[in-house]
């Protein structure tokens, strides 16, 4: 299990139990990590490893391998079926945060180039991709964190 216990990726909206969020599949062409910012590069999924100044970008994250039951901590490796999501504006997903970051509520986050999320900078240089929903203390690597989508 995850360093502070998450199990799932999405989380879903506050608002409705029965809501389901838009999906996208595909192949893994390299090593994925479980709710990692993800790009589409000759018909294949990666890890996203666009700066956070590139504007325009899809936002795409990487959901746990369910088809083989497996957790969060698992990588899925290339080849492998990779079932994405698309977010929406009000649904809330466990992603990837960058090593070093300490989230506060309401953050603004980024891209960091690598797959993770890292604190946006507020002077209209950096494309927001979502907002931290939870308070953590500094992020060891690979760390889950609650976020939504504005």
């Amino acid at each position: 299990m995850s360093t502070i216990g998450k199990r799932t990726i999405f989380v879903g909206p506050a608002d409705d139990a029965n809501h389901k969020p838009l999906t996208f599949e595909g192949i893994a062409g390299g090593a994925i990590r479980p709710g990692a910012l993800l790009v589409v590069v000759a018909n294949a999924l990666l890890e996203n490893g666009e700066a956070s100044t590139v504007f325009g970008t899809q936002v795409l994250l990487a959901d746990k391998d369910e088809l083989r039951t497996r957790s969060v901590d698992d990588s899925l490796v290339s080849g492998d079926q990779v079932q994405a999501f698309r977010p929406r504006s009000g649904e809330f997903f466990n992603v990837l945060v960058a090593s070093g970051q300490t989230p506060e509520q309401g953050l603004a986050l980024t891209s960091n180039g690598d797959g993770t999320l890292k604190a946006a900078a507020t002077d209209g240089t950096d494309v927001i991709v979502a907002y931290c929903d939870e308070k953590v203390p500094t992020l060891a690597e690979n760390t889950l964190i609650r976020v939504y989508f504005a």
